[in-house]
């Protein structure tokens, strides 16, 4: 990724130190939510819906608010047609996003979704492909992605086309990933509802003490 792809939130010029402004974040839709399914309108930068810059910072918070490494605008109720990816501070906005190739050669690999919390499906994709995008600023772009970063714009730009990865896996995979997500479920709340019982031990504890 190109460093001056990475959005960068504004600083003041007239201090030594950047001062970091609040960045708005977003709350994530439920998987049930229509916006997953409609198919994204181009974000048309002569007249934009909204600031590119300013959306795309606040996508890029909501990602890492959520540990993902990939969000769209519609993962969030929103139905402009922009995603963002990226680890630690190196995220990147894709508006307009679109595959001009993509390898013969494909690999089947495990895939989550912040919108399908522990949901965990291997799909099928290819494994390198070739990017056109505009950036926040609505420059044109292309780029070669492989490996992990391939997937994760694939996965992104499906959700551009109101495609989630559950449309893409075999019957009987999703049927296992289900029936695993249920598990994972129940153990989350055994322990969420262990982790209450025992404050609220503490509690009483502490009000003994005094």
């Amino acid at each position: 990724m190109i460093d001056n792809d990475i959005i960068k939130i504004d600083t003041n010029p007239y201090k030594n130190e950047p001062i970091k402004q609040v960045v708005e974040t977003f709350s994530l839709v439920p998987e049930t939510h229509p916006a997953l399914k409609r198919v994204l309108p181009v974000f048309d930068f002569s007249n934009p819906p909204v600031d590119a810059n300013k959306f795309a910072s606040s996508l890029v918070e909501t990602c890492k608010k959520y540990n993902g490494l990939g969000l769209s605008a519609n993962q969030c109720g929103y139905e402009y047609r922009v995603f963002v990816m990226g680890t630690g501070e190196n995220f990147v906005a894709f508006f307009n996003p679109e595959i001009i190739w993509k390898s013969e050669e494909t690999i089947r690999m495990e895939e989550g979704c912040l919108s399908f919390m522990d949901l965990f499906i291997a799909i099928e994709r290819p494994i390198s492909i070739k990017v056109k995008y505009q950036d926040f600023t609505g420059e044109t772009k292309e780029a070669m992605f492989a490996g992990l970063t391939a997937r994760c714009f694939q996965h992104e730009l499906d959700h551009m086309n109101g495609i989630v990865y559950t449309h893409l896996a075999k019957p009987l995979a999703l049927q296992m990933a289900i029936k695993k997500r249920k598990k994972l479920t129940e153990k989350r709340q055994k322990l969420k509802k262990q982790l209450m019982n025992k404050a609220k031990n503490v509690s009483k504890q502490l009000a003994g003490i005094r």
